[in-house]
């Protein structure tokens, strides 16, 4: 089993990850020399500009396309296809992971879009334990970056199209996934 770990905006995390055993833990740094998140938003459409370009950053950035490219070398190279990877909130960059091997795998986009935004649902409780501790003008400007919204996976899938023209071209150059090992991928994770 690969455990993917998708770095976080501080490499600094006060519990370290418990990584099970057998497991080979491997770091993939999406926002590797890139300007997301340097600064703090002022305003809340700030923040939702800083989550939409962050996610471009990571189908286009540098650190990015070498991220998403090692996650794809692992799922490759680990033929019994037990992976498992996370970023701090599991929402953004582990989303574009998630979005990206579906949508390689023909999942259809509406499909991809709910799954994505679920974690709406499942990071409700703790994204309101947050929000309710900051003054009012703090918390309107923080919540686009606890949420997860049509926009943001949007602008990856946008950012696909005005940089490679299609999905599979995407796969193939910005990650390296060739026609052959994308037909593997679905062998091995598709069911019927």
């Amino acid at each position: 089993m690969i455990r993917w770990h998708v770095l976080p905006l501080s490499v600094e995390t006060k519990d370290a990850d418990k990584v099970p055993a057998g497991a080979r833990y491997v770091v993939a740094d999406v926002f590797a020399g890139s300007p997301s998140f340097q600064t703090l938003p002022k305003s809340p459409d700030e923040a939702v500009k800083s989550m939409i370009d962050a996610e471009k950053t990571m189908v286009s950035g540098d650190g990015g396309k070498k991220a998403y490219t090692r996650v794809f070398e692992g799922l490759q190279s680990d033929r019994g296809r037990a992976a498992l990877f996370h970023c701090t909130a599991g929402k953004d960059r582990t989303g574009w992971a998630n979005a990206t091997l579906l949508t390689a795998l023909g999942v259809p986009q509406e499909t991809v879009m709910a799954d994505y935004l679920a974690s709406n649902n499942y990071r409700n409780a703790a994204n309101e334990a947050i929000l309710s501790h900051l003054p009012a003008a703090q918390a309107a400007v923080y919540k686009p970056l606890l949420d997860v919204r049509p926009e943001y996976l949007n602008s990856g899938y946008d950012e696909v199209k005005a940089t490679y023209g299609t999905f599979d071209r995407y796969l193939k150059d910005g990650l390296g996934i060739d026609a052959r090992e994308l037909k593997e991928l679905k062998r091995d994770l598709l069911v019927g």
